[in-house]
């Protein structure tokens, strides 16, 4: 009688299925938490930034470098993967015609006075959420649950 000893030497279906399904499991855990900090990063970006061009026009308006005080239309916002929208405010008078006088983005100052810079969330957590500051004054404005904090 002839027996054989067939050596098995590769992974059973069942292994296969099971390493399979542990790390699809661990990627997907891993994909929350990437998108988590970029998300984290992008909030700090646009803060920083718009605290900059505070900064910005506080020192070209002590400085007077320019008859209109300017800052960099930067706002982080060509790489905060498409979290938030960027607003300029302005005060103004209404004209006799019904219009409303224009100003230039990157202005630190309007018709009646300090421009302020704005970010709106769009995507991920506190959507509508917003931040603002006063380009003169530095005075932070939080809605809908962002902070400055």
């Amino acid at each position: 009688m002839e027996t054989s000893n067939v050596e098995n030497n590769g992974f059973s279906l069942i292994e296969l299925l099971v390493v399979i399904s542990v790390l699809s499991v661990l990627s997907s855990i891993m994909l929350t938490i990437f998108n988590t900090f970029k998300e984290r990063a992008a909030d700090t970006l646009v803060k920083v930034s718009m605290i900059n061009s505070f900064k910005e026009c506080k020192s070209s308006i002590i400085l007077s470098q320019e008859d209109v005080p300017t800052f960099t239309l930067d706002l982080g916002l060509h790489s905060t993967n498409g979290y938030y929208q960027f607003y300029q405010e302005y005060d103004y008078k209404q004209r006799d015609d019904g219009t409303i006088p224009s100003t230039i983005l990157g202005n630190c100052m309007g018709n009646l006075g300090p421009n302020r810079i704005g970010v709106k969330k769009i995507k991920g957590s506190n959507i509508n959420g917003e931040l603002w500051i006063n380009l003169d004054t530095g005075e932070k404005i939080e809605k809908g649950g962002l902070s400055w904090n």
